[in-house]
C-alpha cells in the first residue's frame, strides 16, 4: 500500500510538470485514490470471506485486476475532465498494477480476454522453506493459483513480510519515503 500512495505522488507529480498545472493537494489525493482503486476489491475480499481465508485474500485481484479493460474504460470515464486526469488515472493505475505483478501477489491477469493466465515478473515472495523457482516472467493458469497458494503461500504474509523488515517491504517503504522527498522537494 505504501508503495501504491508513492506511485501515485509520482504520478501528480509527473502530470504537474508535463501539463504546468499546480501540484495542488487536489491533484496529489486523486493520484493516490487512482493508484489505491484497483485494490477496492480486496475490501470486497474481506467483507465477503473475513481474514481468515488466506486462499481468498491471495486471489483478491479478481474485478478489477484487468487492465485491458480497466484502464481504457477509467481513461475513458476521466477524459472529459481533461486529458491530464486522464493520463493521470493511467499512470497511477500502471504503476499499481506493475506492483501487483511483482513480489508478493500471484499476478494479475495482464492479458484477459485473450487468456486466463496471471502473469507476474522478476520476483516471487516466498515464505521460508517454500521457494519458488526463481524467473524472469511467473505464468499461471487461474484455476491453478489455489494449489499453488496452498504449495508456496503464506498465511501469515502480511506479519512476515511487513512486520518484520522483510527486504520486499524496505522496498516498498524506501520508494514511499522517495515520493515525500519528491514531494516537499517540489513544494506541494
Amino acid at each position: 500500500m505504501t508503495l501504491d500512495i508513492g506511485i501515485g505522488i509520482f504520478a501528480a507529480i509527473i502530470i504537474s510538470k508535463l501539463f504546468s498545472i499546480e501540484l495542488s493537494p487536489l491533484l496529489v489525493g486523486l493520484a493516490v485514490a487512482f493508484a489505491l482503486l484497483p485494490d477496492i476489491d480486496f475490501i470486497y475480499t474481506l467483507a465477503r470471506n473475513g481474514n481468515d481465508n488466506h486462499r481468498a485474500i491471495a486471489r483478491h485481484r479478481d474485478i478489477v485486476h484487468y487492465p485491458l479493460l480497466y484502464l481504457p474504460l477509467g481513461a475513458l470515464v476521466a477524459l472529459p475532465f481533461g486529458a491530464e486526469w486522464s493520463l493521470l488515472f493511467l499512470l497511477a493505475s500502471v504503476g499499481h498494477f506493475i506492483h501487483d505483478s511483482i513480489g508478493i501477489g500471484w499476478g494479475i491477469p495482464w492479458l484477459w480476454p485473450f487468456t486466463n493466465k496471471n502473469y507476474g515478473f522478476l520476483y516471487r515472495y516466498s515464505p521460508p522453506g517454500k521457494p519458488m523457482p526463481k524467473q524472469l516472467i511467473y505464468r499461471w493458469e487461474r484455476g491453478e493459483l489455489d494449489r499453488l497458494i496452498d504449495e508456496y503461500g503464506d498465511p501469515d504474509w502480511l506479519r512476515n513480510i511487513y512486520f518484520r523488515f522483510h527486504p520486499f517491504f524496505v522496498a516498498e517503504l524506501l520508494f514511499f519515503l522517495a515520493a515525500l522527498v519528491a514531494l516537499w522537494h517540489v513544494k506541494i
